[in-house]
């Protein structure tokens, strides 16, 4: 089953993500067309048990059945059929109903498809060897593999045998034969090559030429691979490039974001904010964030990383009141559509802390802390806690549901609320006074990264 090297330059670390290797899948056969072709099988055609075989293993037409499919490619691949060979080779590699996964038998398969002329079998070998999949662990066979493979004009073999230079695994290190042989995969088409030839240029110890790092992480996007977008948006809004030709990067970036690929909508909106390549311009900035958070498919962290860009315009001072009004309200209505309780934290701050220009609304601020707090986000449960401890607006100070609140939210790892707890720990603010609790607290509010 193929692997495609994601190794890191920075790192000099790898992971892996399988691919299946690169067998000819015979179409979905109608009724007909499957009895004519397992006729043809029984009688001993080898392209008709290799179909029948692909058939079963793919469930096309008929049940998928692992067992039924490797006794076809067996036949198959027993008289030579490379692809029948291929196909076995992933089955016992990954296992499957009906198939325990054999990796020693999975070597036998890609070895003889391998000396058939495969450079997709002999890919897998130096995958095989590198990670000890099946045989023994080695690096000098797995460069063998990946070499014959990438003479072959594999191109993530070409890959893989430029890491094994660039990090003098197999072969001495020798980052310059790395580099062209991610120059050879480039050329072949593959858009990872491209990414890791901007990581060369962009390391110190390598190419050291921010401008060229640029270059070819654009090619790499424009060839479909997304990931390289983001060093290119954070070299120019960081202005760690001086080479770089800053306006005709944000033009190339805002014909991606009004494509709407949602990091390219983030740099974008970055680059208005900064004034990095184009004229500086908030409103437009905010934009292309609120589309980022629209678009992307963000979870988790990401999520908040996302909604926290755009509260942190909010705070900046840098939009007109009109602006902020407009962003308020997108933040309410994105919120009540998605359940979002970090952006309901962040409406709940926006409301307790507005300037006395605009007015504060407490009651707002609370109902919205209340909503986020109930869905155990540590910040709505520190904005409930405070309202209380503060006795806000037409709210009545409450130290006991105040000191409830802070609990929660500091056993849940806001500092703010630690800070806070300590303190009610120490003066007895809604609970009983604790000096031991009240000094535990603030040691771990000080230690919190």
């Amino acid at each position: 089953m193929r692997m495609r090297l994601l190794k890191c330059l920075v790192l000099a670390a790898m992971c892996s993500t399988k691919l299946m290797a690169q067998t000819n899948r015979p179409a979905t056969p109608d009724p007909k067309q499957l009895a004519a072709e397992k006729a043809r099988a029984t009688k001993g055609n080898v392209a008709a048990m290799y179909n029948v075989g692909c058939y079963y293993y793919y469930g096309q037409g008929v049940a998928k059945n692992y067992t039924t499919a490797s006794q076809w490619l067996t036949k198959a691949a027993n008289k030579d059929n490379v692809e029948a060979m291929l196909l076995l080779a992933d089955m016992y590699d990954e296992g499957g109903p009906g198939i325990k996964a054999d990796p020693a038998r999975a070597v036998v398969w890609y070895k003889k498809a391998a000396e058939k002329g495969s450079a997709d079998a002999a890919y897998e070998l130096g995958e095989m060897y590198e990670f000890g999949n099946g045989v023994e662990k080695s690096m000098t066979e797995a460069v063998r593999w990946y070499r014959e493979a990438a003479n072959d004009g594999d191109g993530d073999a070409m890959i893989a045998l430029g890491f094994c230079y660039m990090e003098g695994d197999g072969v001495p290190a020798d980052k310059r034969m790395g580099y062209e042989w991610f120059i050879k995969a480039s050329e072949a088409g593959l858009p990872e090559a491209m990414r890791y030839l901007g990581d060369y240029y962009a390391q110190a110890d390598m190419g050291n030429d921010c401008a060229k790092a640029i270059d070819w992480y654009m090619k790499a996007t424009n060839a479909g691979d997304t990931q390289s977008i983001k060093p290119v948006g954070i070299m120019v809004m960081k202005d760690e490039c001086a080479g770089a030709d800053k306006g005709a990067v944000a033009e190339w970036m805002k014909k991606l974001a009004d494509n709407n690929i949602a990091d390219a909508c983030f740099y974008m909106g970055g680059f208005y904010i900064t004034g990095a390549g184009v004229a500086k311009n908030p409103r437009r900035g905010m934009e292309y964030l609120i589309r980022d958070r629209e678009i992307g498919d963000y979870h988790g962290a990401l999520r908040n990383f996302s909604t926290n860009n755009l509260f942190a315009l909010y705070n900046s001072g840098d939009l007109q009141e009109a602006d902020k009004k407009r962003l308020l309200d997108w933040f309410e209505r994105t919120a009540a559509t998605t359940n979002d309780d970090e952006m309901m934290a962040v409406i709940a701050n926006i409301y307790i802390n507005k300037e006395k220009a605009s007015g504060n609304d407490y009651r707002a601020g609370l109902d919205w802390a209340m909503k986020s707090a109930e869905k155990g986000n540590a910040s709505g449960c520190f904005w409930v806690g405070f309202v209380y401890s503060k006795g806000l607006g037409d709210v009545k100070q409450n130290d006991a549901r105040a000191f409830s609140w802070m609990l929660k939210a500091a056993q849940k790892g806001d500092k703010d609320a630690m800070r806070m707890l300590s303190s009610f720990y120490e003066f007895g603010t809604g609970t009983e006074r604790n000096k031991a609790k009240a000094d535990a607290w603030k040691a771990k509010a000080g230690n919190e990264e």
